[in-house]
Order: structure tokens, then C-alpha cells, then sequence
């Protein structure tokens, strides 16, 4: 049974999310638009897309989902969640030893493969050409764009950012996430630098490889 079929009000928020999925094969940078426009929606189909904070209480009330908090020895090795769908029903296991942030930006995640329940095996059926353990880390690293911009709306970001609150401790406060995942959210929307910025003429140039003994030439400008 769908989610859909069970026929409540609530499960239709995840069902309307759902239905923004592509029946067919999905290219890398579409699953990513994809993740993003899927966490939009959510915000919105919640009303939960004008303040930082993203709340979860339409999510905890929905009846075929349940989320319990539970020791970290009960989840598998270096795994901070997990997501099971048995008899129609969802639960979603958040390993409590992490801390506040980490435990939203968990939840977060699954939300994503409930989302994808189903679809999964279709929409990401051409990842990593047959290289199952690259395919499901690509699925991971979905999952985890997913929850930053549930998390961390990129409109919203701006707004703040612009407002004046740039320090990432006061960023992360606000959006009640970690410090490295408002740090890697800031680094994706553009708003700090990815790494170090290269020396200025290193963009417009070009080192040619030589063999031993030969002079070094510089073209400027290839």
C-alpha cells in the first residue's frame, strides 16, 4: 500500500512530494535538483518555509510514521539513522547519543528515502554503471543535500546572511544546525569561500610539462 492510498490529509504532504519525482531514470545533477526542490516543497506543503527554523511537527504527526530516539548500539556501525517500511507503516530510528543538530539534519535524511520509497530502484537506476557501492553513496550524498536545504533554505540563508548575521555560530543557532553543516551549506550557496583562493595569475596561465634538463616556458594568456 502507498502512501497514498492509505488516505489521510497528513500522508498527502508526502505524497504531493512525491509526485514532483520523474518516473524514469535520473541524471546525477537532476537527483540533486531535484532533492532541492523536493525540500522547498516540503517547507511549503508544511507551512514552514518563512522561518529558519524548520519544524518537524506535521511530519511526527503523520499515523503511518514513527520516530524514536534510540541508544547508538542499536543502529548499525557509523550510522547515525535508519529508516524501515513494514505493513504500511514507517519508523525511523535517530541515534539520541548525537547532538541536537546532528539529530535534525538526521532525521532530515530519511525523510528523503521515505520519500524515494519505491522509486528508488528507478529514478536511480543509472548512478556509477554498475558499481553498486558507488551507486548507494551517491543515494547517501542525495539524501544529505535533501536535509540541508530542508534544513537550511538557500532563500532563507541569503536573507539572513544579507540581514546582517554572517558569523556561522550565530548562522547555525539560528537554523538550529552543527556548526560544519551550516559551514558546508554556506561553502554550496556561495557565500564563503570552497577553500583556499588560488594566487590571481594562476587563472591566466598555462605550465607547459617539460622533460629533464629543459627550460621552463610560461604561456600567458592559453
Amino acid at each position: 500500500m502507498t502512501l497514498s492510498e492509505l488516505g489521510t490529509k497528513e500522508l498527502s504532504v508526502i505524497e504531493k512530494v512525491r509526485r514532483l519525482t520523474p518516473r524514469r531514470p535520473l541524471t546525477l545533477n537532476e537527483a540533486y535538483r531535484l532533492s532541492e526542490l523536493q525540500a522547498t516543497k516540503l517547507r511549503e506543503y508544511t507551512d514552514n518555509d518563512t522561518e529558519p527554523r524548520a519544524r518537524f511537527d506535521a511530519i511526527l504527526k503523520l499515523d503511518n510514521i514513527t520516530v524514536k530516539t534510540v541508544p547508538n548500539y542499536r543502529l548499525m556501525d557509523h550510522i547515525a539513522g535508519m529508516s524501515r517500511f513494514k505493513d504500511g507503516h514507517w519508523l525511523i530510528l535517530v541515534d539520541e547519543n548525537t547532538v541536537h543538530g546532528r539529530r535534525r539534519f538526521t532525521l532530515a535524511h530519511e525523510l528523503k528515502h521515505v520519500i524515494d520509497h519505491q522509486l528508488a530502484p528507478l529514478i536511480y537506476s543509472g548512478f556509477a554503471y554498475g558499481d553498486e557501492e558507488r551507486r548507494k553513496t551517491h543515494i547517501e550524498n542525495i539524501c544529505q543535500h535533501f536535509a540541508a536545504c530542508y534544513l537550511v533554505p538557500k532563500t532563507l540563508l541569503k536573507r539572513a546572511w544579507g540581514s546582517g548575521i554572517q558569523n556561522i555560530d550565530a548562522l547555525s543557532g539560528l537554523f538550529q544546525v552543527s556548526l560544519t553543516a551550516m559551514e558546508v551549506r554556506l561553502k554550496q550557496v556561495g557565500l564563503i569561500e570552497q577553500g583556499p583562493k588560488r594566487d590571481i595569475t594562476t587563472y591566466f596561465r598555462r605550465e607547459l610539462l617539460l622533460l629533464p634538463g629543459e627550460a621552463t616556458s610560461v604561456i600567458c594568456g592559453v
